[in-house]
């Protein structure tokens, strides 16, 4: 609160310092007479004089005879290339101008080579060639960069100049002695609105009602019955008897021979083998008939069982040409 109290009291002291000037006092605008115009003069309209196109003689240009130049000389001046060779160098230390150039020729191929020292203290020296093949040039670096460190250059901080507070008085101005301004009242009628309108009222309407259906009724059919068959029976065909063959029996050799070197062994068990195979064949005709339909697989039955007897038959025919060739051997 006490706060409030002095912010209050530097705000109105803050305030009673300010000059208090008066209001500028109101003149009313002059009234100036209307200017009387004097009548646009009059000026006679005069036209242009005519005067009669001068007649300037004819010239015509004069014809001179064309020079004649002697026909140009036949001479050429295309020389073929010739050997030469030049080197010059610049050295300059208080302009630290250090360069040169150096070229040789033979008619046919250019070899030279410039140097140039940089501005941080290296040389350049670029090694050039030049023939009917291009330019190829070389360029080398020798020494290392050298800066010089930085130092910026010295600003000095001038003071900001003092300039003399003006001493002027505070200007016064004279007070107005004019009476205020006294306006005439409007004497106008108060204005008188309309009535405020009634608030409009609505007819009430009753809630409408609708009938009630009762819920249809569907007929009920019964659960449809169907008639069983009984599980058709197929007829069982026995199982196919298959010959069985003797293992052929040869007879033994009369004449001694050498003994053979060669196993019999390997073709004993291609014999096996096949009939090995023989007999997987058997089984999977069996399968094959114990489970097929009894009238419509029975034709297709039959001509299994018939290859089954020819691989047989093809077996047993395998067996006699094996054993053929070992007792030829044999004998031999």
């Amino acid at each position: 609160m006490k706060f409030f109290i002095f912010a209050a009291l530097v705000v109105v002291a803050v305030a009673s310092d300010k000059p208090y000037y008066p209001k500028a006092p109101y003149y009313p605008k002059p009234a100036y007479p209307s200017p009387s115009y004097y009548p646009k003069p009059a000026y006679p309209s005069y036209s242009p004089p005519e005067y009669p196109k001068p007649a300037y003689p004819s010239y015509s240009a004069p014809e001179y005879p064309k020079p004649a130049y002697p026909a140009p000389y036949a001479k050429s001046y295309d020389y073929p290339p010739m050997p030469y060779t030049f080197d010059w160098a610049v050295l300059d230390e208080p302009s630290y101008n250090d360069f040169g150039h150096k070229e040789t020729s033979d008619g046919k191929v250019v070899d030279g080579t410039y140097y140039v020292v940089l501005p941080d203290t290296r040389k350049q020296v670029v090694t050039y060639k030049a023939d009917d093949y291009g330019y190829v040039a070389d360029v080398q670096y020798e020494g290392e960069a050298k800066y010089d460190e930085y130092k910026p250059a010295y600003k000095p901080a001038y003071a900001p100049p003092a300039y003399p507070k003006a001493s002027y008085p505070p200007p016064a101005y004279p007070t107005a002695s004019y009476p205020p301004p006294a306006y005439p009242k409007a004497s106008y009628p108060e204005p008188s609105y309309p009535k405020a309108y009634p608030e409009p009222s609505y007819p009430s309407y009753p809630k409408p009602t609708y009938p009630s259906y009762p819920p249809p009724a569907y007929p009920s059919y019964p659960k449809p019955s169907y008639p069983s068959y009984p599980r058709p029976a197929y007829p069982s065909y026995p199982r196919p008897a298959y010959p069985s063959y003797p293992k052929p029996s040869y007879p033994a050799p009369t004449t001694t021979v050498a003994p053979s070197t060669e196993a019999p062994a390997p073709v004993v068990e291609k014999t096996e083998e096949v009939v090995a195979d023989v007999a997987v064949a058997e089984v999977a005709v069996a399968e094959v008939v114990v489970a097929a339909d009894p009238v419509p697989e029975v034709a297709a039955a039959e001509p299994v069982v018939e290859a089954v007897e020819v691989v047989t038959e093809v077996a047993a025919a395998a067996v006699e040409a094996t054993a053929e060739p070992e007792a030829a051997t044999t004998v031999a």
